[in-house]
């Protein structure tokens, strides 16, 4: 009877243990979808448990995008699965033909709207606007010395023109690379990445003027110090956590974001009639980076109008117009007095000399340049009264 006792009391720990390691195991696999809980399709499996191995942190910055929550058909071989034979295409692991450039194309056929958006901007073409400035623009003696390497010093903000080894794999000189203008194996401008960084591709991210700042900030790019030190910079920076930066939509409006970012302005369809936008110009009402922009340019659409309405959703429209006005009236001014002659008088000085006399020429024009652009800036941002304190 002991005997039997004994074995009765053997099978009862033997099966709770089994019931436990179900429990644990149920528990285990309830973890492991918290983790990923996408389930990805077809092939994607390979690359998730691979690279959930070697490149830990790319799968999980995935497993948190939106691709990954809401669309989980789009994984890893939605983006960088191709065809052999194609010009960046080569064999990954013996297994399958990947390309390693995701262009803007690939995006756009999800996001079509947003794909032509960005490809009429100026971050698109950043790029080719270097490297198809005109001798008689004033920028001009400034570029040109970055002009001999096919302006690889510009590559992190301006692009790179991306190259191929003879296994197609990417040139490194020229990749890696998320400058905006990036010129793609497809040909097509640009890339997403340079907003939308990493494998998270984060509308958040996108919202917040680090972003921005990574490229418009610096002495020949005051705008990034000039907000900082502005109103709407301070008040950013002091509420940023009552944000809802991530919020999923197309716009923020004033009820919601209280501080007003560099998306919020300029991209943003928060105001009367506007719509979000992937390309800033359909807001400003004169290119601004440019040290002899005419006063009034023509154009068919009304752009100053576009700004007043994304600053209605702050201020009062007697506050907006008296803003622009006295803008307007101070950058006239700068121009008939100070920019024009003083842009006659370097390139007429550049025209005669060479050697070390021309490059110092050329720092100081480069500073003057960058003084011009920071005054222009300073009146619509802002910041009024001294720049240098």
């Amino acid at each position: 009877m002991l005997y039997r006792l004994q074995i009765l009391n053997c099978l009862v720990v033997i099966l709770s243990l089994v019931m436990v390691s179900g429990i644990q195991a149920e528990e285990g696999q309830k973890k492991l979808s918290l983790q990923d809980p996408i389930k990805a399709k077809g092939s994607n499996g390979y690359c998730i448990e691979c690279h959930r191995r070697v490149t830990p942190a790319i799968v999980e910055e995935w497993s948190k995008s939106s691709h990954a929550r809401r669309r989980p058909e789009v994984a890893c071989q939605s983006c960088h699965l191709s065809e052999k034979g194609e010009p960046d295409t080569f064999l990954h692991q013996g297994r399958f033909y990947i390309r390693s450039v995701v262009s803007t194309f690939v995006c756009g056929k999800c996001h079509k709207g947003e794909m032509r958006d960005y490809f009429t901007s100026g971050h698109a073409q950043a790029l080719e606007v270097l490297k198809k400035m005109d001798k008689d623009d004033p920028r001009y003696p400034t570029l040109a010395g970055y002009k001999e390497d096919n302006f690889k010093q510009c590559a992190g903000c301006h692009g790179s023109e991306v190259q191929f080894l003879g296994d197609n794999r990417p040139d490194p000189e020229t990749w890696p690379n998320s400058g905006a203008g990036r010129i793609n194996p497809n040909r097509s401008h640009g890339t997403c990445a340079a907003c939308h960084m990493g494998h998270q591709f984060s509308v958040s991210a996108a919202r917040q003027p680090e972003t921005c700042l990574r490229c418009h900030d610096g002495p020949n790019y005051p705008e990034g110090d000039i907000y900082r030190h502005s109103a709407h910079g301070v008040l950013y920076a002091t509420q940023v956590d009552e944000e809802v930066l991530d919020r999923t939509g197309y716009f923020l409006d004033g009820k919601e974001m209280v501080s007003p970012t560099c998306a919020f302005c300029h991209f943003n369809g928060s105001g009367q009639g506007l719509l979000t936008r992937h390309n800033p110009a359909w807001r400003l009402p004169r290119d601004l980076t440019h040290p002899d922009a005419p006063l009034a340019p023509e154009r068919a659409e009304n752009l100053r109008k576009n700004m007043k309405s994304a600053c209605s959703q702050c201020h009062a429209s007697s506050i907006i117009d008296r803003f622009f006005e006295n803008a307007d009236k101070q950058l006239e001014q700068y121009v008939a007095n100070t920019t024009k002659p003083q842009i006659a008088v370097y390139q007429d000085k550049l025209a005669k000399v060479d050697g070390k006399e021309r490059e110092a020429l050329l720092q100081e024009y480069t500073e003057f340049l960058a003084e011009a652009k920071r005054f222009r800036m300073n009146l619509y941002m802002g910041q009024h009264g001294r720049q240098q304190r």
